[in-house]
């Protein structure tokens, strides 16, 4: 596993987590970084212990992007949202799983503010992941929204 994917992994997890609520937002991170993605880190052998979150370098790699991927998602997150709305016609937003609705959020935050990576493999992420963490049509859901996205763009 890429480090990206794995801070793209741990955005959603997280994402899921406050679904929306950029409240204490700091606090929020802090804890679910030492807790939760220590232990994720740790079982996905990016570390070996948690003394290595403060001193490996492709930890805080992973945790620059997956930082930037969460304070960007949420605080753009009314914008997002509008645009989800708009790509998913006969769906809300709260009809959603709360899964498909945050990868979604998490890659046209990317697909908007991330010019730098391609298209195709934000697309493809949000795909992996969603077979990893959604259900059986959670890949062919995120793909037709994120492809309308692109084609909106």
């Amino acid at each position: 596993m890429t480090k990206r994917r794995k801070a793209r992994e741990l955005s959603l997890q997280f994402l899921y987590e406050v679904d929306g609520d950029a409240g204490n937002l700091d606090y929020k991170i802090k804890c679910f970084y030492n807790d939760f993605a220590s232990e994720s880190l740790i079982r996905d052998g990016f570390i070996k212990s948690k003394e290595d979150l403060s001193v490996k370098k492709d930890v805080f790699q992973i945790f620059d992007f997956f930082a930037n991927i969460v304070r960007g998602t949420l605080s753009n997150l009314t914008d997002i949202d509008g645009l989800v709305k708009i790509l998913s016609k006969n769906w809300t937003i709260d009809r959603m799983s709360r899964v498909d609705r945050n990868i979604l959020r998490l890659s046209i935050y990317e697909l908007l503010f991330h010019l730098e990576i391609p298209r195709n493999v934000i697309i493809n992420e949000a795909i992996e992941i969603a077979k990893k963490f959604g259900n059986d049509e959670s890949p062919a859901f995120i793909n037709g929204i994120l492809d309308a996205a692109v084609k909106a763009k």
